[in-house]
């Protein structure tokens, strides 16, 4: 029997879901944009004293080698001058930082408020997802709308989770929650199914909740890999960059303008690659257990373990991909960008199975409800 009131409820707290991390998503980019103006300023800063300071040194050579009894006024030569105006602004510029770090610790910044916001909208997140289950006295995950909300919940807790433990993670904000609320939008305009029982080959075995829920944690796993493989791949080349403009003699190199002031908040590219190869891993041995438990409920509803549905099919290419990233990781010499690359492509493989396999290519595994 289905609760429509429930299921009611379930809809309206993911839509309110979805203006929350709206809102998060505009704090953590607000925050972003705040650090690239504030290094924009800072470069900028310290172009012009570094100009100043060789004036004032060209002046004051100038001025040693001249001769008269001027010189010795001290207080009307141009080098006092030149002497004065850095002081004065050194001072005027400790003075507006000074009020500037008070107003800082004395109030709260966009992140911390974007976080506050991230952590409202998981709950509630988790609270609609709940209230599905509720109203149909199941899973909530026998659909393709029911997975994309159950799953974007799972990335959300393991990125707060990341965040609380590590501080420094919380600047990933906006990567995170950029492609949750991709999904979510997506399930809840085309993906979106009334609130029904289960379908009879579904019901009354215990590997749904083993088999979809390790399925579900894979895939967020992947998600957070793949969004951490990105950030990996613009932070080494932005490093690059950097190095090499610093070979040519540029005090001051830049690249990729604010976006590059961006990406210079962010961790570098091999602690980035670091926690992709984590985050990974433990992707991978979800993904292992869901071809064991599928292929185990195969044989108890289909009466094989294996029958080349283009669901199970994929599911393998998935772990053949994440299989060779691993393995090519862990032996060396296929580091930084290339394992990189590799690792998206499974992610690539996820996401057509996903989308292309549930909605287009007819199987056996044909639950998109759509």
């Amino acid at each position: 029997m289905i609760d429509q009131q429930l299921a009611e409820i379930s809809n309206l707290a993911i839509v309110v879901t979805i203006v929350l991390y709206v809102l998060a998503l505009i704090g953590f980019s607000a925050d972003l944009a705040s650090t690239s103006q504030k290094r924009s300023d800072e470069r900028l800063a310290a172009r012009e004293a570094h100009e100043a300071a060789r004036a004032k040194q060209s002046v004051t050579a100038g001025a040693a080698g001249a001769t008269g009894t001027a010189g010795p006024a001290g207080t009307d030569s141009p080098a006092a001058a030149a002497g004065a105006a850095p002081a004065g602004a050194g001072e005027d510029a400790g003075a507006t930082g000074a009020r500037s770090s008070a107003a800082s610790s004395s109030s709260m910044t966009a992140q911390t408020f974007a976080f506050i916001l991230a952590v409202a909208a998981t709950v509630l997140h988790i609270f609609g997802v709940a209230t599905r289950a509720a109203a149909t006295q199941r899973v909530p995950w026998t659909n393709m709308y029911e997975f994309a909300t159950t799953s974007t919940a799972v990335v959300m807790v393991a990125f707060l989770i990341f965040s609380i433990k590590r501080a420094e993670l919380r600047i990933l904000g906006t990567f995170v929650i950029g492609p949750v609320l991709l999904v979510l939008l997506l399930a809840q305009t085309l993906w979106i199914v009334p609130a029904a029982e289960l379908t009879p080959s579904l019901q009354n075995s215990h590997w749904l909740y083993i088999h979809i829920s390790v399925a579900i944690m894979s895939t967020a796993l992947s998600i957070l890999g793949a969004v951490v493989a990105s950030l990996q791949l613009l932070q080494a080349r932005h490093e690059r960059a950097l190095v090499e403009r610093v070979s040519d003699d540029d005090q001051f190199p830049e690249h990729w303008g604010r976006f590059g002031h961006v990406l210079d908040r962010l961790p570098s590219s091999t602690v980035l690659e670091a926690l992709s190869f984590r985050i990974h891993s433990v992707a991978f041995v979800g993904w292992t257990f869901t071809l064991i438990f599928g292929a185990i409920w195969g044989r108890d509803a289909w009466g094989r373990y294996w029958g080349w549905d283009p669901k199970e099919v994929w599911t393998f290419i998935i772990w053949v991909v994440y299989a060779a990233y691993l393995h090519a990781r862990a032996t060396g010499g296929f580091r930084g960008s290339r394992a990189a690359g590799l690792a998206l492509v499974g992610f690539l493989a996820v996401v057509f199975n996903y989308t292309i396999v549930n909605t287009i290519i007819n199987g056996l595994h044909s639950y998109s409800g759509l």
